[in-house]
């Protein structure tokens, strides 16, 4: 009677620590471990739940880039162009009027760009649109060019840059802002600072970028039939 009291009481026992030890393992250890997962989970959730910013472009884009453009400042302001981009005609060498562009030498102007390199394919198509719509509304009438004076479709600016003037030290101060890469297709604009921005883009063929649009020759950008509308209003053309 005495033995089996003592084996019920050793059996007893055995199952509290074997309870115990279940019970411990199904209590800190595990709930230790997934909050530590959700924790990990937490800060990458919160590290990616702030404003969705684009990634920063390679830095040898960002470079070369940069230099395709200060390379197309230098050109233009140390040399320009060999053919007249948009030469004006005359129907009589006495005239005092242009009465259209001449296209032909358009062409030579755009076989120029083509030859230099730095321009893709549809900035050249686009400049001959440009050239083409001058000469029709030049001979329908729709706008005006006075010999010495500027076209009334166009600004009193340099389409290249948007400006008058470039400063002194235009290629240390030229600087690219605002890139988006996507797909071999680039968007930026450039500046000189204060306030002053120019908008690009450029597409990369065969590891070489090249200028495919440039904000002085947007064709929106013209003011295309000035001249009709308002030519009551600003005095006979004489």
């Amino acid at each position: 009677m005495k033995t089996n009291l003592i084996c019920r009481f050793i059996n007893l026992n055995v199952a509290f620590i074997l309870l115990s030890f279940i019970f411990s393992n199904c209590s800190s250890p595990r709930g230790a471990e997934t909050s530590a997962s959700d924790t990990a989970f937490a800060d990458t959730a919160s590290s990616d739940s702030g404003v969705s910013t684009s990634p920063e472009p390679p830095s040898n884009d960002t470079v070369a880039l940069t230099n395709l453009v200060k390379k197309l400042l230098k050109w233009h302001e140390t040399s320009g162009m060999q053919f007249e981009g948009f030469p004006p005609l005359k129907n009589k060498t006495t005239d005092t009027t242009y009465s259209g562009i001449n296209l032909e030498k358009n062409k030579k102007a755009i076989e120029e760009l083509r030859q230099m390199g730095m321009f893709a394919e549809s900035f050249l198509s686009d400049y001959r649109k440009i050239a083409v719509r001058m000469d029709k509304e030049l001979r329908d009438g729709s706008s005006f060019w006075r010999e010495g004076e500027i076209p009334t479709f166009s600004k009193d600016v340099n389409e290249w840059c948007n400006c008058q003037d470039y400063p002194d030290n235009y290629l240390s101060i030229t600087k690219l802002t605002d890139i988006q890469i996507t797909n071999n297709k680039a968007q930026f604009k450039w500046t000189w600072g204060e306030d002053f921005y120019y908008t690009v883009t450029a597409i990369k063929n065969a590891g070489t970028w090249k200028i495919s649009y440039l904000e002085g020759f947007d064709m929106s950008n013209y003011n295309w039939g000035w001249w009709k509308k308002n030519k009551d209003h600003s005095g006979s053309p004489g």
